[in-house]
């Protein structure tokens, strides 16, 4: 994983585990057409879920969010958008995150809980052995 996705992770795991109880299956970004005071706009998606125990809860929610990204850092807008109503996606089977994810673009973070539950797929079988370039074990 690179330096600017990696400070984007730390980033939503920031804002979205600050109790420390959660777990980010898939992640993936995408520049959208718009801009920001003149800086690109992404599209994240991500999928997560519950930390249970030594494990995680088998189903996850996924939403999308928006951030500035460029030379100058990251920083979330258009929170109107996303902050707050439910999740895109809700409660779906755990298997199915990366699917999700990738309907946007490929992901660029994927947990290796992800990799333990997941059923055969393009995702996986494409050929490439980068397994350790899109999965980041949380200190």
């Amino acid at each position: 994983m690179d330096k600017k996705h990696h400070h984007l992770l730390s980033i939503l795991n920031i804002a979205f585990n600050f109790e420390g109880d959660m777990n980010f299956l898939a992640i993936s970004t995408k520049q959208t057409e718009s801009t920001v005071e003149g800086r690109p706009v992404h599209q994240v998606r991500v999928a997560l879920t519950f930390k249970e125990g030594d494990g995680i809860n088998p189903y996850y929610d996924g939403t999308d969010v928006f951030v500035i990204w460029d030379e100058e850092g990251i920083a979330f807008t258009r929170e109107e958008e996303w902050a707050t109503g439910p999740p895109l996606v809700e409660g779906s089977p755990v298997e199915l995150a990366v699917g999700w994810v990738s309907e946007l673009a490929e992901p660029f973070y994927i947990s290796a809980e992800v990799f333990k539950t997941a059923q055969p797929s393009p995702h996986f079988t494409d050929g490439s052995d980068d397994t350790n370039d899109r999965c980041h074990e949380k200190e």
